[in-house]
């Protein structure tokens, strides 16, 4: 796990460096190419904050909104 870290924050690293023009085309081309996995995980990572914070729904409004989802 900490290789993969290590790798993931070297990759930021480049991006970072790159000019901003660069920058703005490579995240477009990722948003085309990645949609579905950057939406999966802004998904993840803000139900686990809500999660973490004690902000998720109970099973009443868990439900409630499952049925509105169907309309």
């Amino acid at each position: 796990m900490q290789m993969q870290s290590n790798t993931a924050h070297n990759l930021y690293e480049l991006y970072v460096s790159l000019p901003t023009e660069v920058q703005y085309d490579f995240l477009q081309e990722l948003l085309e190419k990645q949609h579905d996995k950057l939406e999966n995980l802004a998904f993840y990572k803000a139900c686990k904050e809500a999660k973490d914070e004690g902000e998720y729904l109970n099973l009443s409004e868990a439900e409630k909104f499952m049925s509105s989802l169907s309309q």
